[in-house]
């Protein structure tokens, strides 16, 4: 039997499952709908994909040996925007996507992305961000943790510290220490855990946060909803010690889905005194109300332990990178989130999500913190502690709709969303002298009186939202967004002065000093988005949106030997504005090009200060950040021969990014670089794939950049400020899945080993220079056990 796939508009669909229920045999719709499966009068044909009512097809005589095909119908579940999803469909070869303009809930506009995980070539186990992001331009990577245990991205020359500059979110809710207070991330989920990761940049943004980044939004796996009982168990080894098992189990009895699963890995990590051992768990309760309405309970748990090498001059360096000279710093994270999803059609066009969520964590590390180049003489340590106490609750309401009186018309539709945040937190931050020794040892000496600083840090947020698109004909879309942030924020407590002889460095008498202050900003957010659809796989876009950075809780206090706080240090605002041009065609080349302007007023970084031997964090100056990026990859076999097996891509990923402080109230900085921003960053790869197998080899350049505003060249003694030379980098990976149950991965990364680093640290894990992993190579065997339903 020939037979085509089609939707409610005759579009054909390709990559529908297609099962012949009386044989057992499995085909898969082609690009053009078009299958053909062997049947006789009387079989009964299953046809189901994603988002889409499943179908039942009965075999007539009539059916079979026709010329033309037989045309089925599938009906949408959810009355999406058709054209967008077949080109997702059409876009799962290539591990990289775009977002349709309305989902559930969300509006997308404006530079998007979706990174499909389940084929993605790489070390998932390690969680290698070089491979993970590799088809997302212009971001930026500090890449000294190679297990994947943090993870520190920046794009559009944003800085890459712990993705601060992402809305940083897990299932839609937040994951980072404090939202606003201290949004940095010590929590990534495991690469083996997720379905996708979507990066919404431009106006569709503003309905998530404020932040210049935009969105990063790491999506779990769904729990099955063919099967009683799922089993996945991988385990990887490496070199350097590495070890890490993930295991799974997932299904759906009737209304109730469920998933669990357990990562645990440890090494003995590339350099000397950096070992580390690492548990996550997951849990996810559903329950599905009725046809309309279902819930979601989810809890996370991660906790690590890791040695902390410690920073490198450029000496020390250059003699040997996996060195070490802090044996008695350690590292301690322990996190925990809950999150309840509830969600409401109401109709088919209007929609309604509720979430709720919550944490209780912490973070510490103790050992010898002063500049590399002093010696570590023994005795009592340093130990800085952090405790995050927080919980919000966001509602969002969808309503599509349609201005002619005619529903079948296109011309006049849209989708208004609304939406509301709650959020509350409490930052505490200790820093005092803890116990001697060289082992893993948190405790202070003093815990009532600590040496250095305690402080508090409440912070309480407002903000309501809303977005409108505005789809005008079939062509042209609009998109504006309007958010309103209420932000207070505080800090109470106490730090200690020392007044020092100047000779014999006696301690002659200690001040204790109180300080409580507190912060109130009333802050509204404008974004303006619209696209033009030139053909049905090809846009035109452009963006404009409003950003906003308010203080974080490290602006504002920490007692570092390395660096001063100004305390006259301010808010950050600015904004970003895009235009781009992005398609598809056929399904065997995918690109999209973008250029953009990023102003960053009163941008926050770090400097020599004038006069002293300190370096200061503070408001540098303005600075503007443009520049272009593009993304392009090619399959040469689907290009030239129809209906192939075999598949052989090409990808590269390139950006240039012309950084520059504009203004500043140190002349010497005004036409400087802004640092960590790498002006050229290129990342190529060529893939070749038959059936199960997968081969690929990538490659990573980034150009030279500068740690600090004064551009300095020459390294300072203490390796804190100087250039990051330009590195590139080399990685091998494949796999193989045979059985349907079985799967082996295996891989060397910097198969080239370049000595290179992306890092220098003020402070924690260093002071000093934080040297990247040499050649590293792993093995992973997957295997899934799925139970047949009764």
């Amino acid at each position: 039997m020939k037979g085509i796939v089609v939707d409610q508009s005759h579009t054909p669909l390709p990559y529908v499952a297609v099962k012949n229920i009386s044989s057992s045999v499995n085909r898969l719709s082609k690009i053009d709908g078009k299958f053909e499966m062997p049947v006789k009068g009387g079989d009964t044909l299953l046809l189901y994909s994603s988002g889409y009512d499943s179908l039942f097809f009965l075999v007539n005589r009539e059916h079979i040996g026709t010329k033309s095909p037989v045309e089925i119908l599938l009906i949408e579940k959810y009355r999406e925007i058709a054209e967008v999803q077949v080109m997702h469909k059409r876009m799962a070869d290539f591990d990289v996507g775009y977002l349709p303009p309305i989902k559930g809930v969300q509006i997308y506009t404006g530079t998007n992305a979706v990174i499909e995980l389940n084929n993605l070539s790489g070390a998932k186990s390690t969680g290698n961000p070089r491979e993970l992001f590799a088809k997302i331009p212009g971001l930026n990577i500090w890449e000294n943790d190679g297990a994947g245990i943090q993870m520190g991205i920046g794009g559009r020359g944003l800085s890459p510290n712990r993705t601060a500059n992402f809305n940083t979110r897990q299932n839609g809710y937040d994951i980072s220490a404090d939202a606003l207070g201290y949004p940095e991330s010590y929590y990534t989920p495991p690469i083996e855990a997720l379905q996708a990761i979507e990066i919404i940049r431009g106006s569709a943004s503003l309905q998530f946060g404020t932040q210049f980044g935009g969105l990063l939004n790491f999506l779990i796996k769904d729990a099955p909803a063919h099967t009683p009982f799922e089993f996945t168990t991988r385990n990887t080894i490496g070199t350097y010690g590495y070890f890490g098992t993930f295991n799974r189990v997932a299904g759906t009895v009737k209304r109730w889905s469920y998933q669990a699963y357990h990562q645990f890995k440890r090494g003995d990590g590339y350099r000397d005194n950096s070992k580390f051992n690492q548990h996550q768990a997951f849990a996810q309760l559903g329950y599905r109300i009725s046809e309309k309405m279902q819930i979601k309970l989810e809890y996370t748990h991660m906790n690590y332990l890791a040695k902390q090498a410690g920073g490198l001059s450029d000496v020390q360096f250059a003699e040997d990178p996996r060195q070490s000279f802090r044996d008695r710093n350690w590292f301690r994270v322990n996190w925990n989130l809950l999150a309840l999803h509830y969600d409401y059609d109401i109709t088919k066009n209007a929609h309604f999500n509720f979430r709720a969520f919550g944490m209780l964590s912490s973070r510490e590390t103790v050992g010898f913190l002063g500049k590399i180049t002093q010696a570590d003489q023994g005795g009592n340590r340093e130990m800085i502690q952090g405790h995050f106490r927080n919980a919000g609750m966001e509602a969002r309401f969808l309503q599509k709709y349609s201005l002619s009186k005619d529903k079948s018309d296109p011309k006049f539709r849209g989708g208004l969303l609304i939406g509301a945040r709650y959020y509350q937190g409490n930052t505490t931050a200790n820093q005092g002298t803890a116990t001697g020794g060289d082992e893993a040892e948190f405790r202070y000496i003093n815990p009532n009186n600590l040496e250095n600083s305690s402080f508090e840090y409440p912070s309480r947020n407002f903000a309501a939202f809303l977005e409108n698109i505005f789809f005008l004909g079939k062509r042209f879309t609009l998109n504006a967004g309007i958010r309103f942030e209420h932000i207070s924020s505080g800090s109470s407590g106490y730090f200690k002065q020392y007044v020092i002889h100047p000779l014999n460095a006696d301690t002659l008498d200690i001040f204790t000093l109180r300080d409580s202050n507190s912060v109130v900003r009333n802050v509204p957010l404008f974004g303006l988005g619209a696209s033009y659809k030139v053909n049905k796989s090809t846009s035109l876009y452009l963006n404009f949106t409003q950003n906003y950075r308010a203080i974080n809780f490290t602006d504002i206090r920490v007692n570092n030997p390395n660096i001063v706080i100004d305390p006259l240090i301010k808010d950050e605002y600015g904004y970003t504005g895009e235009i781009g041009f992005r398609g598809l065609i056929k399904d065997y080349f995918i690109y999209d090009l973008a250029g953009f302007y990023i102003f960053y007023g009163n941008k926050i970084g770090l400097a020599p200060k004038a006069g002293t031997l300190y370096k200061e964090r503070t408001n540098i100056g303005n600075a503007r950040n443009m520049g272009v990026e593009a993304f392009a990859e090619a399959d040469f076999f689907k290009a030239f021969i129809k209906d192939t097996k075999h598949g052989l891509s090409l990808f590269i990923n390139a950006s240039y990014i012309h950084s520059r402080y504009i203004t500043s109230k140190e002349p010497n900085y005004i036409d400087k670089q802004v640092e960590y921003v790498s002006p050229v960053i290129i990342r190529s790869g060529l893939k070749y794939s038959y059936n199960g197998f997968t081969v690929q080899v990538q490659g990573s350049y980034n150009a030279k950049q500068f740690a600090d505003a004064s551009n300095a060249v020459v390294p300072s003694g203490d390796a804190v400020i100087g250039e990051v030379p330009a590195y590139y980098v080399m990685d091998f990976s494949a796999r193989y899945t045979f059985k349907n149950s079985f799967q082996i991965e295996a891989g060397v990364n910097n198969f080239t080993n370049q000595t290179y680093f992306t890092r220098r640290a003020t402070g924690y894990p260093g002071p000093g220079i934080l040297p990247s992993d040499g050649i590293n190579a792993y093995v992973t065997l997957q295997y899934k056990f799925t139970a047949r339903r009764k």
